[in-house]
C-alpha cells in the first residue's frame, strides 16, 4: 500500500510524458520502481478512475494553499529580483522572471479544478434526482 501511494506520482509523470510501456518502465525503474508491466496498467487504470478524488482533494485541502505559495514565490521572485538588479545580474533576473511568469500557468488550473469540481457536484446532484423520481414513478405503477 505504501509503495503504491508513492509510486502513482511517477506513473501520473509517465502518462503526462506520455511515455511508451517501455520507457515508463525504465523510468521507474530509474527511480527504485521496478514492477510488472500488469501493475503499471492497473496503476494507471487506478489514477484515471480517482481523477474526480483527485480534483475533488485539490478543491478541498490543496486550493487555498496553492493560492498561498503562488503569493509567496511571486514575493520572493519580486525580493530576489530587486537584489540581482542591484547586482547588475540581468541573466539571474530572466531566470527570476521566468518562474515568476510559469506562476500565470499554474493558477488558471486550481481556478479551473474549483469550476469542474461545482459542475460535477451538479451533473450528479442532477443523476441522482433523476434516478430518484424514476424509482418514485415506477413505485407508483
Amino acid at each position: 500500500m505504501y509503495k503504491k501511494e508513492k509510486l502513482k506520482p511517477f506513473i501520473i509523470q509517465c502518462m503526462v510524458m506520455k511515455l511508451s510501456e517501455d520507457e515508463s518502465l525504465q523510468y521507474l525503474k530509474d527511480r527504485g520502481f521496478k514492477i510488472s508491466i500488469q501493475y503499471f496498467y492497473r496503476l494507471k487504470k487506478q489514477i484515471k478512475e480517482s481523477r474526480l478524488d483527485r480534483l475533488s482533494l485539490i478543491a478541498k485541502t490543496q486550493f487555498v494553499d496553492q493560492h498561498l505559495e503562488r503569493i509567496d514565490q511571486l514575493e520572493l521572485v519580486n525580493q530576489e529580483m530587486w537584489k540581482k538588479y542591484r547586482e547588475k545580474d540581468y541573466k539571474a533576473m530572466d531566470a527570476l522572471l521566468k518562474i515568476a511568469e510559469l506562476q500565470t500557468y499554474i493558477s488558471p488550473f486550481y481556478d479551473a479544478s474549483m469550476y469542474v469540481m461545482q459542475k460535477q457536484v451538479e451533473s450528479n446532484k442532477q443523476v441522482l434526482q433523476n434516478e430518484t423520481e424514476k424509482d418514485s414513478s415506477l413505485s407508483t405503477v
